[in-house]
């Protein structure tokens, strides 16, 4: 018997996950809830990973798709979960082509035969959200038609409810450094009303197809935005033979070029990352599709960005990973804004220290590149870093690159495939409009800390203000004073310039020569300032 909480009486949903989640022996963590009246005394049969998988698969749909996305995120579940989840597959039943014919008149205001020449009924493919047909447009065009599932905006809405409520219960109940259960209520949260919106993944294929727009070897479908809405997606039908299908059986497809369309993948996604900042998060083999030596791209749910900066600073996080250096990783962490005060920097230096140790009589070529950064990444998380999930989708982006790339061509290494791109980036970190845009933001930078100055100058600036204008009237003496102290409240700040700027140089003297040595000059020049202003008024008293 289980002890319904009231607010999800009558919903037989809440029901179903509770019977099958104590059906695998995570009763445990119901009784403690208090949602179970008696003791499970249920052996155990399969490890933990696997008994989560197989709970997802049950209760199919919305916790499919959880366990795909988790399977995305070694931040924030151990990587033993993630390797089984990734083995969960989206496939479900197809609805009846009536239900797709209804969609689509209701979002597109007219029935199937009026708006495409032909309309395959049986679907090519049916996943929880939705599923894709075949169809050609009036012009004869061949198109890929994607269209939601009825009813299914309110089954996910009812899951969520139901998942942020089992966050909560085994919030208490888990060790928060291995999984964070409301974090990952939260991404998913976010990643699901994505999925329920055929616009936002329209946008990212325009945005890829753009992208792309003058590269021959590298095919993104067309979206027709008249025939696309909310609830139905209408694309470019992509031909040829996925990349899966070429792994599952090389024989029946010896004559692809698997090195080729192995460098085609692995440049297209490096491009993507570190010159676009705008990435396909899971280049999976079955998301790939080749033909003729060119390589197309479907399904765009899950992306990444990375803003020019950000671009930069990674960069420079590869390249000290790749030198093996602890001191430069946090330096990257810190340029990030990833760190806060309460962080011990000495400890995450120190753990890092150890990790990158275990590769120092590595060559270069046989560093495992991803293996490196996700346990960086999970040492920093340890230390409380702030990891951006654009960085992790990134990882797992190479992660799948790099699995595929081996597949492929045995000889793939991603540490020689990436140097080039990121030698380019730090090639850019010395062009004059970079570091233009350094200066400007350190200006900014340096304006708001003048802006912010201890409260103590501001109020004894405010009061010689007030003092200045009060005293108008008052002897000579009394005004000189006022002066004095003006000055000499001006000399503190400078003085506080000048310390801000020595720091800046001790910041970039390694990473930006020509900032640091800039940093230094301003700094001489105040102090030069500085001592001839103290020189002056000591000069003038002797002179009284």
């Amino acid at each position: 018997m289980f002890k319904i909480p009231k607010q999800f009486h009558g919903i037989k949903r809440f029901e179903q996950v509770l019977g099958v989640v104590t059906k695998y022996e995570l009763g445990y963590f119901l009784e403690k809830a208090k949602l179970k009246k008696r003791k499970l005394r249920l052996k155990k049969k399969q490890s933990r990973p696997v008994e989560l998988r197989m709970i997802f698969e049950e209760l199919g749909g919305t916790f499919i798709k959880l366990g795909q996305l988790l399977s995305l995120r070694p931040d924030l579940i151990p990587k033993e979960y993630c390797d089984e989840l990734s083995k969960l597959q989206d496939d479900v039943e197809p609805f009846p082509y009536e239900e797709v014919n209804h969609v689509i008149k209701a979002e597109l205001k007219k029935p199937v035969s009026k708006l495409f020449k032909s309309f395959n009924k049986v679907p090519v493919a049916a996943a929880s959200i939705g599923q894709v047909h075949v169809a050609r447009l009036k012009t004869g065009k061949k198109v890929a038609v994607k269209v939601m599932r009825p009813g299914v905006k309110a089954l996910i809405e009812t899951d969520l409810m139901i998942l942020e409520y089992l966050a909560r219960v085994f919030k208490h109940h888990v060790k928060q450094d291995i999984i964070e259960p409301e974090e990952i209520f939260a991404e998913f949260k976010r990643y699901s009303k994505n999925e329920l919106d055929y616009l936002k993944e329209a946008q990212n294929i325009k945005k890829f197809y753009a992208n792309f727009k003058n590269d021959k070897k590298i095919k993104i479908p067309k979206v027709y935005d008249k025939l696309t809405t909310h609830k139905v997606l209408t694309m470019e039908f992509i031909e040829g033979v996925k990349v899966s299908q070429i792994l599952r059986n090389p024989k029946k497809h010896k004559r692809i070029n698997k090195k080729k369309v192995s460098e085609l993948i692995i440049q297209s996604v490096l491009k993507q990352i570190f010159i676009d900042g705008f990435f396909h998060a899971d280049p999976h083999p079955a998301n790939l599709i080749v033909k003729n030596n060119v390589l197309g791209f479907i399904d765009f749910g899950i992306i990444g960005k990375l803003d020019k900066e950000l671009k930069q600073k990674l960069g420079y996080l590869f390249i000290s990973l790749i030198h093996r250096n602890a001191d430069e990783v946090v330096k990257s962490f810190i340029s990030l804004n990833l760190v806060d005060s309460d962080v011990d920097v000495n400890g995450l230096k120190k753990d890092l220290g150890n990790t990158l140790g275990e590769y120092y009589d590595t060559r270069l070529d046989k560093i495992d590149m991803v293996d490196l950064f996700f346990k960086s990444l999970r040492i920093a998380k340890k230390h409380k870093v702030k990891i951006p999930r654009d960085f992790v989708l990134l990882g797992k982006a190479l992660v799948t690159l790099q699995g595929v790339g081996i597949e492929l061509n045995p000889g793939f290494n991603l540490v020689k495939e990436t140097k080039p791109f990121i030698d380019k980036l730090a090639k850019q970190r010395t062009k004059p409009s970079y570091v233009a845009r350094r200066l400007f933001q350190e200006t900014e930078r340096f304006a708001e800390f003048v802006q912010t100055l201890p409260d103590e100058s501001k109020k004894v600036y405010k009061t010689i203000e007030k003092a200045d204008t009060a005293l108008e009237e008052i002897n000579t003496d009394i005004k000189t004073l006022t002066l004095e102290i003006r000055r000499e409240t001006w000399r503190v700040i400078m003085g506080i310039l000048i310390a801000a700027l020595i720091i800046g140089v001790s910041l970039t003297y390694r990473t930006d020569a020509w900032l640091s040595n800039l940093f230094l000059i301003l700094a001489f020049i105040i102090l030069a300032y500085l001592l001839f202003s103290i020189l002056r008024d000591g000069f003038r008293r002797k002179k009284w």
